[in-house]
């Protein structure tokens, strides 16, 4: 990895490399890691009813999440859904905790990885989140100078800001069109497999992530292409 980047400091770029322009990440498990399961036992204290294991089951399968990465939920909106549907009785305070429980702490050198990839590439984000999950990310500061992570993007991409969640192809299309992007010169980094099956069949190079390894892979599939 670092023998690529120092090469491409120098001007010089492999020439199976020059068609790709972009690199596209996901945030979650991508980035930032997260983990779903504490969310799912925080609203179980919270709730009268439902255990950890039940909260996963009605999230996943009802959906409850969707509407409200979509922006189509206020804040307020999406807490009372799930107040009802979750039986919670609990202040937006204590909501808001239990539903950012799932995020994690970015790696220690998120920063630096993604500077040195911005001397080859243009970098955009495009991420399936809330309002109330960006309150968070969005303001803390990874630079050696306390520089914010996401001003390495050319442009970062909010579900909640698009009207879109993925896997909906359009949201793919919408990032393409409003960045001026083939899909052929994008690379795509995301955790969850059928969001990479559709981004592939745009004919965006599309990579699935383990999020154990995912920088790791990121920098294999850079090395890769050289």
């Amino acid at each position: 990895m670092q023998e690529l980047i120092s090469s491409v400091k120098w001007g010089w770029l492999p020439s199976n490399m020059k068609s790709k322009k972009a690199l596209l990440f996901d945030l979650g498990n991508v980035l930032l890691p997260i983990d779903l399961s504490l969310t799912f036992q925080a609203f179980s204290q919270l709730s009268t009813y439902f255990n950890p294991l039940e909260i996963q089951d009605k999230i996943i399968n009802e959906g409850l999440w969707l509407g409200y990465e979509a922006g189509l939920l206020t804040d307020e909106e999406f807490r009372n859904l799930l107040r009802d549907k979750l039986a919670m009785n609990c202040s937006n305070e204590e909501f808001d905790q239990a539903f950012s429980a799932l995020l994690l702490d970015f790696p220690s050198n998120i920063y630096t990885f993604l500077k040195d990839l911005t001397s080859n590439f243009d970098l955009y984000l495009l991420s399936n989140t809330s309002v109330i999950h960006s309150r968070i990310f969005l303001n803390i500061q990874l630079g050696p100078n306390g520089e914010n992570l996401f001003g390495l993007f050319k442009k970062a991409h909010f579900s909640y800001e698009m009207g879109l969640v993925k896997p909906n192809s359009l949201i793919y299309q919408q990032v393409l069109s409003e960045n001026n992007l083939e899909a052929g010169q994008v690379v795509f980094f995301d955790d969850n497999a059928a969001n990479i099956e559709s981004a592939s069949k745009l004919g965006i190079d599309s990579i699935l992530i383990d999020p154990k390894t995912s920088l790791t892979q990121i920098s294999a599939k850079i090395n890769e292409l050289c």
